[in-house]
């Protein structure tokens, strides 16, 4: 094996947020065509709204996302995993109200992608903060697009997988529909 690093192709959209930085992406104006088809995961930022009414505003900044990515899909046929990545500040509503919203998100978008596309793809939710590294963040995502899931859709937050892989954070989630490798 040659010392030379394979780079990982993914195309990130929305927002830029802090947390995205270190994340090695293909040039959003990229036009040419073996460039697109070398694409393989869609990243995409969202800025959770310091709004009046945070739920509804975040669920019309993922419906908004949903129709991007979609399109998007139609641009990138090697595309085999999508990543919503919710940021949140701190003086918005709780990681857990915003991971359970973007858990049904994602779930529902990985079955009308099933149907739209007739493509099966991993769909990936996660909410950042302001404690989120770059680095490490960068770390677990080019892990996870490296991969091929067991899971077709899950979301958590960043206080969840910190100091754990996506793959380490996903098992408990695993073991709860039955998937568990050891007899309890």
């Amino acid at each position: 094996m040659s010392g030379v690093r394979r780079r990982c192709h993914c195309w990130l959209c929305g927002d830029q947020l802090d947390c995205l930085k270190h994340l090695t992406a293909l040039d959003v104006g990229a036009q040419d065509a073996t460039e697109r088809r070398g694409v393989r995961a869609l990243v995409i930022g969202i800025h959770m709204p310091d709004a009046e009414h945070p739920r509804q505003a975040l669920k019309s900044r993922l419906r908004n996302a949903r129709d991007a990515i979609n399109t998007h899909l139609r641009w990138h046929p090697m595309v085999r995993h999508v990543i919503y990545v919710v940021h949140r500040d701190p003086a918005s509503a709780s990681p857990d109200k915003a991971v359970r919203l973007l858990s049904t998100t994602v779930r529902a978008h990985h079955a009308e992608i099933e149907m739209r596309h007739g493509r099966d793809i991993c769909i990936t939710g996660i909410v950042t903060s302001n404690q989120t590294s770059p680095e490490a963040f960068a770390k677990r995502v080019n892990d996870r697009i490296r991969t091929a899931p067991f899971e077709g859709s899950y979301a958590t937050s960043w206080d969840e997988i910190a100091d754990k892989s996506l793959a380490a954070g996903v098992c408990p989630f695993l073991c709860v529909w039955g998937f568990g490798l050891v007899d309890s």
